[in-house]
């Protein structure tokens, strides 16, 4: 009896233990439809839009070991958003290996595109953010500091298939974290071969301010601040550039090529949220509904209001280049049904400092738009 009682206890821990080191996976799914309106049909066709549809997952073999990966198929051909290994084998430290976000803005890097308060990225961080890239990286996040820190050394082609030159990528950012309080800095470095500079890019994807090609040295660093006051958010962002450029004159790689003069940009924005109903935002999520509000059955959700100003100043310095730039505004009321369901309406307005090529009539632009999301993670 007591030997039976030992092989079934035996058992038991045995399948326990199989159980907490089975390999979890979870799948994702983020998909956006909206009804949008524009300004000119240059920029978009009104009517509606398939935003975003993405189809993933996170597989977790062992507690120190997660993969990622995620396609994009919003688009003419499927393409790969996410495909990395994160390692924490070391305490405090998380080491990543593949195609990923790179650490530059809080808002882009910290934040699911899906759960911004106003759809879409700004207008600073749209022009300034180096964006995914294939590298390695390491972020310290000490338990008795009220740092975080990322570095990482990548290709700097934004490609995941490899790098379009022998130069590498860096990038390396800094925040300070205190109560609802996080102050940053962050910078990448870079040297370029052919590549457009850095433009100015509308929500819906529309192209305004075209740049030069810049060969040589890149660049970026940026500023930020966010605040958390209860039910409140406020998030500040300041970018600035510098992109080196040169010519071949004679068509011979061997010879040295013309320098041309420097090109410096800007940016600054400003962007306010507010939680009306409601869990205040934590983290990376977007806002949760109290419990036990509403009627039982139909969901209560939170509703969530939001408005930013910014500015650019784009392909300045330079003689032979014409500069550009944009001041805009934004305004969105989002309402958060459930933990993966969220409709809202948007509205954007941009002045443009150089109207674009293809409207050079016209320096007004407006974007509106409908907007239903579901995130499944």
């Amino acid at each position: 009896m007591i030997r039976s009682l030992a092989v079934l206890v035996l058992t038991l821990l045995s399948a326990a233990e199989a159980r907490a080191q089975a390999p979890r996976i979870t799948p994702t799914l983020v998909g956006e439809v909206d009804y949008r309106v524009h300004a000119d049909d240059i920029e978009g066709h009104n009517g509606f839009n398939l935003a975003r549809f993405r189809l993933g997952a996170r597989g977790e073999p062992v507690p120190w070991l997660a993969a990622v990966g995620t396609a994009e198929w919003a688009q003419e051909k499927p393409a790969i958003v996410d495909a990395y290994v994160d390692l924490f084998v070391i305490t405090g430290v998380r080491l990543s290996l593949g195609y990923a976000k790179t650490p530059l803005f809080p808002t882009a890097r910290d934040q699911s595109i899906e759960t911004l308060p106003i759809p879409e990225l700004s207008l600073v961080t749209q022009a300034f953010w180096p964006r995914r890239d294939l590298g390695v990286e390491a972020q310290w996040m000490p338990a008795s500091l009220p740092l975080e820190g990322w570095l990482r050394l990548g290709n700097g082609s934004g490609s995941p298939l490899g790098n379009d030159n022998a130069q590498p990528s860096v990038d390396a950012r800094l925040d300070v974290r205190h109560g609802g309080l996080r102050l940053g800095a962050g910078a990448h470095v870079e040297d370029a071969f052919d590549r457009p500079g850095i433009g100015g890019r509308l929500p819906q994807g529309f192209l305004f301010y075209r740049p030069p090609p810049v060969s040589g040295y890149r660049t970026v660093t940026e500023a930020h601040g966010r605040l958390d006051a209860g039910p409140v958010r406020v998030d500040v962002q300041a970018a600035a550039a510098w992109e080196h450029r040169s010519r071949d004159t004679d068509g011979n790689p061997a010879t040295p090529r013309e320098s041309l003069p420097l090109l410096r940009s800007q940016g600054l924005g400003v962007e306010a949220s507010w939680v009306l109903t409601g869990k205040p935002r934590e983290g990376a999520q977007w806002p949760q509904a109290l419990a036990g509000v509403g009627s039982e059955g139909i969901p209560s959700g939170s509703l969530e209001v939001a408005a930013r100003m910014e500015r650019l100043w784009l392909g300045r310095g330079a003689a032979d280049v014409e500069p550009g730039g944009a001041t805009g505004g934004a305004v969105s009321l989002r309402w958060w049904v459930t933990s993966f369901l969220g409709v809202g309406a948007a509205g954007y307005v941009n002045h443009y400092d150089t109207p674009p090529v293809e409207e050079p009539t016209r320096d007004w632009t407006y974007l509106a738009l409908l907007r239903t999301t579901v995130s499944l993670h």
